[in-house]
């Protein structure tokens, strides 16, 4: 079973898709995808979870999550990001690509 990491928070069965705001690279770390999570988000990831990324041109290519981190700034809310594998770059993951994340033995 696929869970998609993409357009908005929806819950519907097993499914779950998120926005993701924001792709940048961490120096010395690799590229990180923030998801944008509603406040009822109800999921769970962890490093080396297998994912998929989906372009808009419809390229795929399959990897995994990194590590997951917390990004604080002094204004603002806690909010998480997914660091992917350092051979995945930024230019790998542009502006509107979906993430799925593949549950193993589904």
């Amino acid at each position: 079973m696929l869970q998609q990491l993409g357009d908005r928070l929806k819950n519907s069965g097993d499914d779950i898709s998120l926005q993701i705001e924001e792709v940048f690279e961490i120096s010395g770390r690799g590229c990180a995808i923030v998801p944008a999570l509603a406040d009822e988000a109800d999921f769970k990831i962890r490093p080396q979870d297998a994912i998929q990324l989906r372009t808009p041109e419809g390229r795929t290519r399959n990897t995994r999550i990194g590590s997951v981190e917390f990004l604080k700034s002094e204004a603002g809310a806690c909010r998480m990001a997914i660091l992917l594998p350092s051979d995945v770059l930024t230019r790998d993951v542009p502006k509107g690509t979906d993430v799925w994340l593949i549950q193993q033995g589904q």
